[in-house]
């Protein structure tokens, strides 16, 4: 579920926004979460659990989540075809599977910054979504194996300010890592997609997609 920010949220991103020149096609679009929030009751009822990296889990949290193409492949992502590939699998499940709040795909990592739906599991969406990706884009490159790294990274968003945080992380991404000079100039990105002018209408609206 999606719920109406506040005051301040609305301020920081409509400066966020000024400040790097993207239109006002944004302004409808604006939405946070309904964040989960963080008590001592809700608090105990995070799921723990640890392989190389720590993981959490909390039914109606919203998470920033990070995870990377095997060091081996190198910058594969940098290939439009293949970036393509992963945006698009994003976009199949958003509303039944999870919210997509932002994101970004990276020539070697994607960010997400999403919301799942209901008692769906985050550890469950990433495998079906690192799974459906690494086939279809094996299959361009015509190669087998693994393609992404076995863990991502994911962090349970604790507030408002923590969300807007991500969020300009999540955008700011390709601009430190000097792809571009201005995040709406980023192919690959929700500021595209979702919170300006772009290629929201081009992206697939029909579910062909295997589960």
């Amino acid at each position: 579920m999606c719920a109406q920010p506040s005051a301040a949220s609305l301020h920081y991103i409509r400066e966020w926004l000024k400040a790097r020149h993207v239109g006002q096609a944004f302004q409808p679009a604006i939405s946070l979460p309904e964040l989960r929030s963080f008590a001592k009751e809700d608090l105990q009822a995070v799921a723990f659990f640890r392989r190389k990296l720590p993981h959490w889990e909390l039914d109606g949290s919203t998470y920033f989540v990070t995870f990377r193409v095997r060091k081996a492949l190198g910058q594969t992502l940098q290939n439009h075809t293949l970036a393509s590939v992963v945006e698009e699998a994003l976009w199949f499940w958003h509303g039944e599977r999870y919210y997509l709040d932002a994101y970004v795909i990276m020539p070697d990592h994607v960010h997400l910054l999403l919301t799942p739906v209901a008692a769906r599991s985050l550890a469950k969406i990433l495998q079906g979504l690192k799974g459906f990706t690494a086939r279809q884009i094996n299959g361009c490159l015509g190669r087998k194996g693994a393609f992404w790294q076995d863990e991502s990274f994911d962090h349970l968003i604790r507030n408002e300010q923590d969300w807007l945080d991500k969020f300009t992380y999540i955008h700011d991404n390709p601009v430190k890592a000097g792809l571009v000079n201005r995040p709406q100039d980023y192919t690959f990105s929700s500021l595209v997609t979702i919170h300006s002018e772009g290629r929201l209408e081009s992206l697939p609206h029909t579910r062909s997609l295997e589960p």
